[in-house]
């Protein structure tokens, strides 16, 4: 156990003309465990033992020597030292009193007075005094905390309804000092009026004791007349009742975080929403038109799934340069998500203006950009919009340049579309159908039909593709109606995956008469062979179904396989070491290159309906059927032909040697009770084989 140090005695200075009084008071200190650190008997005197001894504290008679009295010298030492004094006098008369108050003294006392009267007075005065010392520290370091803080600090006296608000506070507004009272409207009165509010009733909950602390982001105006967005937080004090009395905090200036990218530094949604906001105010002033453009940057996801987010976000900082270098100082250029840059272009006042912008975008755009030493190439998608009397809003010139966005995208890559009336009416229906679809999953609407594929040279059937419908009410749709809507949602995956499931679970039943297997071909989208859940999905769903995998095949495009390769090649490779087979769809209409058909483990290629419909018409045609079946062919590839539809068709892929087809010339696609009927039955094409007899069959107007 360690001994704790006595506590040092208080110093006092004794200041006394006379000296048995100015004795019998330092006996008595002496006595009562204070250290004498001297005595004086004149106003200069005092005034130069307490400089040279820093008494803790000075009893001061007010009646000294000279020609400087007590209070003269009391008022010194207070201003000069620091020190605190106690008045030990005679004179009682309301003129001393009057001239010692300005001393600011921490006692008065009438001789005679009682030694422990003394000491009482001494033991309050140094307590005071600590007290005081204290309070000033801390009022000292809350200046320089207030002065020295980023943030702007504001205190708010609920009684007096009276709020301190720190030199920070104002200056971060542009505010000078003189330029903001101490009232609550002070505050409140700049806060935009969209927010007011909600920020009154963040405070009134916080008061109200309903929350722990008080905290709200909103925008108040500047001396510029913009609004800041600021970030507010305090605390409230409250009495012994808990009522608050006192609430104070802090106020920071989050404008950049709040309106700026973090990534490319360009303005976001809200700071657009505000430019634009002005521009349509400037132009109902003096009817100048601008415009508002949309680009989507195409290639970001799959560069992301293939080359990783950090050179996806080189690409994108990238474009938002090509981008700024592309438009004026006026204009703006806002980074709203990954792939969406949107602008105002304040020269863009016509469809012809509006036009040439695009095409600068889209020149500079359709460079290659080099990220991380990779050569990456673009697609990209622009909608535009003119500001017409019909936009009030800035939301509803944003919305209509999206949806021409929307529109280009549709129509191919590279393209741009300038919004018009029309485009609003499809965009409705568009979501309309969006929102039937999501319920139409939900609620069983979809169909599976399935379509036979025949062996070309003796009209045996092989099996089926399984293709699916969608009975909306009392139409049934084809896949050409919803399906580029589902594909641009979240609900293809889930559509695939129901559809995969249920055309195994009718195939694992269906066999034809004399026991011999049927194949099944699945389509799935680019996007399912890159979901690292797609291997587990097929095993579930043939150990569910007891589907033989080697009855199995999936259908891929060519576009699937150019997109994130590396990821689609070892899906595949794990897809045929499953024992499923893999077939290229639409063989002939994407990239058709020989090295991806080399290196992907592909069994069969799939002739497009587009070529084989004009067999007999086109002589390129009959040549790049014959190429691609040849290709096949020489890398020991089957081939299927979709979309026949008439005899020559028929005769001219059976004297190309191609191994099997499907289209209308045999069947249409079949409900699942048709099928059985096709199964129970002899096949009503095989007489065609047999006898040689000819059918043809009108082109069809379904699209699988």
């Amino acid at each position: 156990m360690t001994d704790t140090a006595p506590a040092k005695p208080r110093r006092i200075l004794v200041v006394e003309d006379e000296t048995i009084v100015s004795m019998d008071i330092q006996n008595s200190l002496r006595l009562l465990g204070y250290e004498v650190v001297g005595a004086a008997t004149s106003g200069p005197e005092a005034i130069g033992k307490a400089d040279r001894t820093m008494p803790d504290l000075v009893l001061m008679d007010i009646i000294l020597k000279g020609e400087m009295d007590g209070v003269e010298a009391a008022r010194t030492i207070h201003a000069r030292l620091g020190i605190p004094v106690i008045f030990l006098t005679a004179c009682a008369d309301e003129k001393t009193l009057e001239r010692a108050k300005v001393t600011e003294p921490f006692g008065y006392m009438i001789k005679p007075f009682e030694e422990r009267e003394l000491h009482s007075h001494i033991e309050i005065a140094l307590y005071r005094h600590r007290m005081e010392k204290k309070l000033r520290e801390s009022e000292e370091r809350y200046s320089l905390a207030t002065q020295g803080a980023n943030d702007g600090l504001w205190d708010w006296n609920l009684r007096s309804k009276e709020i301190y608000f720190s030199p920070r506070w104002k200056s971060m507004l542009g505010y000078r000092d003189l330029e903001i009272g101490v009232s609550p409207l002070d505050w409140f009165g700049r806060i935009h009026p969209a927010d007011r509010e909600q920020v009154e009733k963040n405070v009134a909950r916080h008061l109200q004791g309903e929350t722990g602390h008080f905290e709200s982001e909103y925008r108040i105006l500047d001396a510029k007349g913009a609004y800041r967005w600021v970030l507010c937080r305090g605390l409230a004090s409250r009495d012994g009742d808990g009522k608050a009395h006192r609430i104070a905090g802090s106020q920071t200036d989050i404008t950049d975080r709040k309106v700026y990218n973090p990534l490319t530094g360009l303005p976001n949604r809200l700071l657009f929403l505000d430019r634009v906001e002005h521009a349509l105010r400037r132009t109902r002033d003096n009817a100048r038109s601008f415009g508002i453009a949309v680009v989507e940057i195409g290639e970001v996801k799959t560069v992301a799934g293939s080359l990783g987010h950090v050179v996806a976000d080189g690409l994108i900082v990238q474009a938002a340069r090509r981008i700024q270098e592309c438009v004026s100082a006026e204009d703006t250029v806002a980074h709203f998500g990954n792939d969406d840059f949107v602008l105002l272009i304040e020269e863009a006042s016509d469809g012809k203006q509006a036009a040439l912008a695009a095409s600068r975008l889209h020149r500079e755009l359709s460079r290659a950009f080099l990220v991380d030493g990779q050569s990456i190439y673009a697609t990209t998608h622009i909608g535009i919009t003119v500001c017409t009397r019909d936009h009030l809003h800035p939301d509803e010139m944003i919305r209509d340049a999206y949806v021409a966005m929307q529109r280009a995208k549709g129509g191919g890559k590279g393209r741009f579309e300038i919004f018009d009336a029309k485009m609003r009416s499809s965009a409705v229906a568009r979501l309309k159908m969006e929102s039937d679809l999501r319920r139409a999953l939900e609620s069983g609407q979809f169909r599976v039909h399935y379509q036979p594929i025949t062996e070309l040279k003796t009209g045996r059937l092989v099996g089926f593709e399984a293709l699916v419908r969608w009975q909306r009410s009392e139409e049934m749709m084809f896949p050409k109606d919803f399906l580029a809507i589902a594909e641009s949602t979240d609900i293809l995956l889930p559509l695939e995956s129901w559809v995969l499931r249920e055309s195994c679970r009718q195939m694992a039943r269906w066999r034809l008469p004399g026991g011999e297997e049927l194949t099944i071909n699945v389509n799935l989208c680019p996007g399912h062979y890159t979901d690292p859940n797609l291997i587990r999905e097929l095993d579930d769903v043939l150990r569910a179904t007891g589907l033989n995998p080697r009855r199995l095949s999936l259908e891929i495009t060519e576009s699937a396989l150019m997109e994130n390769s590396e990821a689609v090649f070892r899906t595949l490779s794990d897809i045929k070491a499953m024992n499923i087979r893999l077939h290229m769809d639409d063989f002939g209409t994407g990239y058709s290159s020989l090295s991806y058909l080399n290196r992907f483990p592909i069994d069969s290629l799939k002739i497009d309906r587009s070529f084989v419909g004009n067999l007999g018409l086109c002589e390129e045609t009959w040549k790049i059927v014959q190429a691609i079946v040849n290709l096949g062919r020489n890398l020991d590839m089957e081939l299927i032909a979709e979309g026949i539809e008439n005899v020559m068709q028929l005769r001219m892929l059976q004297s190309l040697h191609c191994h099997f087809g499907q289209g209308y010339y045999f069947s249409k696609a079949m409900a699942p009770r048709d099928v059985d009927a096709l199964l129970a039955g002899p096949l009503p094409w095989m007489v065609l084989f047999e006898t040689g007899a000819v059918r043809a069959f009108p082109r069809a107007a379904e699209a699988g």
